[in-house]
């Protein structure tokens, strides 16, 4: 009998340690990995406040403030390197929204020079040396600029650009793009590059034909930007980061060119008429740098064919993605040309 007594002791005691690795190794991850069982016009209603909490609750300030401070630490190390001029405004992405473009054209700018050196260095866990003894010396009457396109998405970059930025005073710019349209280009380039094999609809949706809701689909997980600006927003100002609407820099980056202009406290340089329209391709532009000069088109992967997606996938993917539009809308303080595919 009391060996029976021990057996069903020791039995709750490995029933209870395997629930408790369960509760520690899933308290870190942040709830919006399953899908939100709220009525979807309260999700929708939540103030600004209730967004950031909603989204930022299970990450920890001072566990946060202990990271950044040996990313810190390693940099104070480098002694003269460390005293090297950063970047004064970071494109912080969001993969396949016209960053390559973005990239090109500001870099036209006179004022703006662009730093080429690790691509995406905050993404990844890069040597700090290597990263600032390539910046270049710029003199101090131009702004110096660097693009980190996946940056916006990484839970690990933001915390690395703090560690590199202590005053915080960095400036980001991030391409806003219809979450679904920018789901779909994803998904296409990985097909060009052979690094996806399934279906639209096998990638995106589970097998009873749900989207697929996990942190670790990164498909999905990177258009629900409300996630991602979140974190930015505990870390960094708003008044720091400038959204740019994606789909106007296509249809009309003049209008968005000026407003990143205006944000950086540089002269007007990017005119209308410095936008002629692409001849192959009516729904882009082109940029003319020198008007002396030809205007200079982007490449042929611009305006890729889609893949035949079915409607009832796309009423599918809007309806998902309707609830997390309205509460990024709400927290960034700004509605995007693209939320008219959402009514």
């Amino acid at each position: 009998m009391r060996f029976a007594r021990l057996v069903v002791f020791f039995s709750v005691v490995v029933i209870l340690s395997y629930i408790y690795m369960y509760i520690t190794l899933h308290k870190n991850v942040p709830h919006e990995t399953s899908r939100f069982t709220k009525d979807e016009e309260t999700f929708g209603k939540l103030n600004g406040d209730e967004i950031q909490e909603l989204y930022t609750k299970d990450y920890s300030i001072s566990e946060i403030e202990t990271r950044v401070q040996r990313e810190r630490e390693e940099i104070e190390q480098l002694f003269g390197l460390a005293r090297r001029r950063l970047s004064d405004v970071i494109l912080a992405g969001i993969f396949k929204s016209g960053t390559g473009t973005m990239s090109i054209w500001l870099s036209s700018h006179p004022q703006i020079v662009q730093v080429k050196h690790i691509v995406g260095y905050y993404e990844t866990r890069y040597n700090y040396a290597d990263h600032l003894a390539s910046i270049p010396d710029i003199p101090n009457d131009k702004i110096m600029y660097e693009r980190c396109t996946e940056c916006f998405t990484s839970p690990n970059a933001v915390e690395r650009v703090l560690a590199a930025y202590p005053q915080r005073n960095v400036k980001f710019l991030i391409m806003i793009r219809d979450p679904i349209v920018r789901l779909i280009s994803e998904y296409i380039q990985r097909i060009v590059q052979k690094d996806e094999d399934k279906t639209f609809e096998e990638e995106i949706f589970t097998s009873n034909g749900e989207v697929h809701a996990d942190i670790s689909h990164k498909y999905v997980h990177r258009s629900i930007y409300v996630i991602h600006l979140a974190k930015w927003l505990m870390l960094f100002p708003r008044r720091n980061i400038h959204l740019v609407d994606a789909e106007s820099f296509t249809q009309t980056p003049w209008i968005e060119l000026e407003k990143i202009e205006r944000f950086l406290q540089i002269d007007h340089f990017f005119s209308e008429d410095r936008f002629p329209p692409n001849p192959d391709k009516p729904n882009f532009r082109c940029f003319i740098d020198n008007f002396e000069s030809e205007a200079h088109c982007m490449g042929y992967q611009k305006g890729r064919s889609h893949p035949n997606i079915t409607e009832e996938s796309i009423q599918k993917l809007r309806k998902y993605f309707k609830p997390y539009n309205e509460q990024f809308f709400t927290l960034a303080g700004q509605r995007f040309s693209w939320s008219v595919n959402y009514d």
